[in-house]
């Protein structure tokens, strides 16, 4: 049984980002939390990308509360697809009281990707629109996940949105990742170096790529959105079990 302490924090984690402009649902908030404060292997936290710094809350505090001491985030801040200001993530990570534990770089992921040497046990993905950029980002850091870790990608089960397609192609399809889900728009699996620790999750996950795969033509670069594209999109999206999950129903799962 899970400590109180945990599921308590899972639950209330949409307090800590109450006052912020909403960019992520209580839902996925507390799926953060929960990966979070739960160490499923050895390493640390790494998210790409964090907008206006909501997820990198949850998970500084999810990291201190699991007794972790830092929590690294890489945001470039202005891409093609978005643009925030390097002082309204200061003022909200120093509102919060997780600048402390945040390493923040601003750069882009490519920019260190050579030089980043420390395992994680969590790797957040949710920087980059394009199928490329999400490629390249998975296939730059995924190497560093610890045998165990988890790797998520935020609003991959979202139109436009290229993690979608790296989950379903270069995840669900990959003997080292086990138990595997979405939760509201995050796409998660959790990797083990021993394949065979995985195969017992395959069923789990050829049903999730059986549901997800009918929404990859809608990320399609260049394609023009319409009434009918938008409708089929949510009738697809429908058929996805991305509800809120149990704290410990969820841990017994990826075990």
């Amino acid at each position: 049984m899970l400590d109180p302490a945990i599921t308590d924090f899972v639950a209330s984690a949409p307090r800590l980002v109450k006052n912020l402009p909403r960019q992520i649902n209580d839902r996925e908030l507390r799926f953060l939390a929960l990966i979070g404060v739960c160490p499923l292997a050895e390493g640390e936290i790494l998210a790409i990308g964090c907008g206006t710094g909501q997820s990198t809350i949850v998970l500084a505090e999810a990291a201190r509360l699991a007794g972790d001491t830092r929590v690294s985030t890489i945001e470039p801040l202005e891409t093609q697809f978005y643009q925030t200001q390097l002082e309204t993530v200061e003022s909200n990570l120093r509102g919060a009281g997780v600048d402390d534990i945040v390493d923040f770089h601003q750069v882009f992921p490519d920019e260190i990707s050579e030089i980043w040497d420390r395992p994680l046990r969590l790797l957040l993905l949710h920087a980059e629109h394009s199928p490329e950029g999400a490629e390249t980002d998975f296939d730059e850091y995924s190497e560093h996940l610890a045998d165990g870790g988890i790797v998520a990608f935020q609003n991959a089960v979202k139109r436009r949105d290229g993690g979608l397609v790296v989950f379903t192609e270069d995840i669900l399809l990959d003997d080292h990742f086990g138990a595997a889900g979405v939760c509201g728009t995050i796409a998660w699996a959790r990797y083990h170096a021993d394949p065979s620790q995985a195969s017992k999750f395959y069923d789990q996950k050829a049903a999730l790529y059986q549901r997800l795969t009918p929404l990859i033509p809608f990320v399609a670069p260049g394609r023009r959105p319409t009434w009918w594209s938008r409708l089929s999109f949510k009738l697809h999206e429908r058929r996805i079990p991305h509800q809120d999950v149990d704290p410990e129903s969820w841990l017994r799962n990826v075990a």
